[in-house]
């Protein structure tokens, strides 16, 4: 179900969101996607978004992956829960509070990767970086990058 537009933005200003993150690992290396909009519009991060209602967390993550990837993933776990605030900037009208549950997932082949029209890139990462947001290291970190 999508929520009419005036509503999400009333929804976003009240309260936080609760989202899906998916940690991607394939061959020791984890996809995280360059974001064309607001937040964190320019910057890595994994494949993800809001949990619809009545739909489970599993069930989020592997639409949200197919929806932003075209792959198919198998579930294996929860890794994390982190939170993400985000201050108003460039066309956004609120700030922008999420929690997202990191999930880890395997893909079942990478041969159908490709981003939607929300990102316009992509990187497979073995590393932490200090220039992606804690919401992406935590969750790295918590699988063993360095």
């Amino acid at each position: 179900m999508n929520i009419p537009s005036e509503l999400y933005q009333s929804i976003l200003k009240s309260m936080p969101i609760l989202c899906v993150d998916a940690l991607i690992v394939y061959e020791g290396k984890c996809l995280l996607l360059l974001r064309d909009n607001e937040p964190a519009k320019g910057t890595y991060w994994f494949p993800g978004g809001r949990v619809k209602k009545n739909e489970l967390i599993k069930d989020a993550v592997l639409r949200k992956v197919k929806e932003e990837t075209n792959l198919t993933c198998v579930f294996e776990k929860i890794i994390s829960v982190e939170e993400t605030l985000f201050d108003k900037q460039g066309d956004m009208t609120t700030d922008v509070h999420t929690v997202n549950v990191c999930c880890l997932l395997h893909p079942v082949n990478i041969e159908d990767l490709k981003v939607d029209r929300l990102h316009s890139g992509f990187r497979w990462v073995d590393a932490l970086d200090a220039s992606y947001h804690q919401g992406i290291n935590n969750p790295l970190a918590l699988l063993g990058y360095v």
